[in-house]
């Protein structure tokens, strides 16, 4: 069940909104004040975020920045429901990057409608980032770090570092933080092209310049941009077995 987190502290907003919400078929989370807010986005995971602007302890413009500046909830779609109905109140919201503005008091089926919207907008690019193309003449991934943006081919795509919960991806010369794992990323991304190289990282195969011995049967990859990248005994087992050497 598609799982959304309200941030409104009037009762009398925020009820009447659960309520239509949860008619509609959405799970609902609420917090009364931004700073909750915050620690509930984190929490919770939430597919997308409905939130006033006008809160205690911290506003909505403070909650969206707040996420926006940790990659595990920056890729959320947040919109702002709010009375701030003057046009520099909405081009200073829409001006921060939000999905969405809309003000109160709305129409129902206008706001369940831009939910819908935003929320299969999310599933299409989550779902093309890392869908092979069945002719191979596209195949990308799409990568969000914050307010940024790329859709990346997987030929460009040099490396993945993992860490923590985190993935750090090289290409070109940018080297975003997502919040994926590499367990999850070695599921998604083609096998044919990225070989898990240890625990800590995923080397695209096209990128490998020289191979060598190393330590404990191992063995140590160089890339084509000079990186190095040391092979577990496990992984040059499997990656001798799977290059026939």
């Amino acid at each position: 069940m598609t799982k959304i987190l309200v941030l409104e502290d009037d009762e009398q907003v925020r009820l009447p909104l659960i309520d239509l919400l949860e008619a509609n078929g959405y799970e609902i989370v609420s917090a009364l004040n931004g700073r909750e807010g915050i620690d509930l986005a984190r929490k919770e995971d939430p597919d997308l975020i409905l939130s006033d602007i006008m809160m205690p302890e911290v506003d909505g413009y403070g909650v969206f920045e707040a996420l926006q500046s940790d990659p595990k909830t920056a890729i959320i779609p947040f919109i702002f429901l709010t009375a701030k109905t003057d046009p520099s109140d909405i081009r200073e919201g829409l001006g921060l990057g939000v999905d969405d503005y809309i003000t109160k008091p709305y129409q129902p089926r206008d706001l369940l409608d831009a939910i819908r919207v935003r929320i299969e907008k999310y599933e299409r690019i989550s779902s093309a980032a890392t869908t092979l193309n069945e002719e191979n003449e596209y195949d990308q991934i799409f990568i969000k770090d914050g307010e940024s943006c790329w859709f990346v081919e997987y030929e460009k795509l040099r490396l993945l570092e993992s860490e923590d919960n985190y993935v750090r991806m090289f290409f070109e010369n940018e080297k975003p933080l997502v919040s994926r794992t590499l367990n999850y990323m070695e599921q998604r991304l083609p096998a044919k092209m990225f070989f898990r190289a240890n625990r800590k990282q995923m080397v695209n195969l096209k990128w490998i310049k020289n191979i060598q011995p190393w330590f404990n049967g191992g063995l140590l990859v160089t890339l084509r941009d000079g990186v190095k990248v040391q092979m577990s005994r496990r992984a040059a087992q499997v990656f001798k077995a799977k290059m026939g050497i």
